[in-house]
C-alpha cells in the first residue's frame, strides 16, 4: 500500500549556490515552513507591496509594558497569523515568555508539518525595534 507526503520547497533565502548548478539553492520540509513562520511573525500588517494583509500585528504589541496581558495578546496574535497564513502547520503550542533583563519576548511554537507526524519547534525572539 502506498503512503504519500508532501514535500514543501522554498528559495534559500540567504541565497546561498547549489555547488552543482549554480543556482539557488533550495530548503525543504521543516527549514521551509520555519522560514515562512519566522517571515510571517516579523513582517507588519501593510509592509508587503502587493500582499499588505500579510503578516501581523506583533511590532505594535512589543511597545506595551511587559504585563501578564501583553504576553497573552502576543501568544494570541502569534496563534492567528500562523493559523491565518501558513497553511502547512499545525500549531500544537505556543509559549511567549517575557524576558526582562533582555527587553525582549521569547516566542517558542510547536508544530507539526500538516502531511506528517513529526512534532518540529521554532523559537524566535522579539525586541523593540524603533
Amino acid at each position: 500500500m502506498p503512503t504519500y507526503t508532501r514535500e514543501y520547497k522554498d528559495l534559500d533565502l540567504d541565497f546561498t549556490a547549489n555547488p552543482i548548478t549554480g543556482d539557488v539553492a533550495k530548503v525543504k520540509n521543516a527549514t521551509s515552513i520555519k522560514r515562512g513562520i519566522r517571515n510571517i511573525l516579523l513582517t507588519e500588517n501593510q509592509e508587503r507591496l502587493f500582499q499588505p494583509e500579510i503578516g501581523s500585528g506583533l511590532k505594535n504589541l512589543l511597545f506595551e509594558p511587559m504585563t501578564d496581558i501583553t504576553t497573552q495578546l502576543l501568544e494570541e496574535e502569534v496563534r492567528n497569523a500562523i493559523e491565518s497564513w501558513e497553511g502547512r502547520a499545525q500549531i500544537l503550542e505556543c509559549i511567549v515568555t517575557p524576558e526582562e533583563e533582555y527587553n525582549r519576548y521569547r516566542v517558542a511554537v510547536t508544530f507539526r508539518i500538516v502531511s506528517q507526524l513529526e512534532e518540529q519547534r521554532l523559537e524566535v525572539f522579539l525586541s523593540r525595534e524603533r
